[in-house]
């Protein structure tokens, strides 16, 4: 009767130390499923991150699209302004000089 109740002693150790350690495991578990919540929402929150920095910069390159267009534009009206200087100071050239009526 000892030798079963010392082996019903161990037993009762060995169950003992077993749900110890399922306990620690479950906290373990706990803590790594509360960091991977943490990296996922973090993750998450860089997701969005990217996403509005991927759209602020198509807004960029419309606007700089837009701009070259801008700027090509003016560059033409400066020239044709520039050409109709040159003309008018050509004619006023013109209508100075002596002899130019005749």
């Amino acid at each position: 009767m000892d030798m079963i109740l010392e082996r019903l002693q161990v037993l009762e150790t060995k169950v003992r130390e077993t749900l110890a350690e399922l306990a620690q495991v479950r906290g373990e578990r706990e803590a790594l499923e509360a960091q991977l919540r943490q990296v996922q929402s973090a993750a998450a929150t860089r997701d969005k991150e990217l996403e509005a920095l991927r759209l602020e910069r198509e807004r960029d390159q419309a606007e700089a699209v837009r701009l070259r267009g801008e700027r090509e534009e003016i560059r033409s009206r400066v020239e044709g302004l520039l050409g109709e200087i040159e003309r008018l100071e050509a004619a006023m050239q013109g209508v100075g000089t002596p002899g130019a009526n005749a």
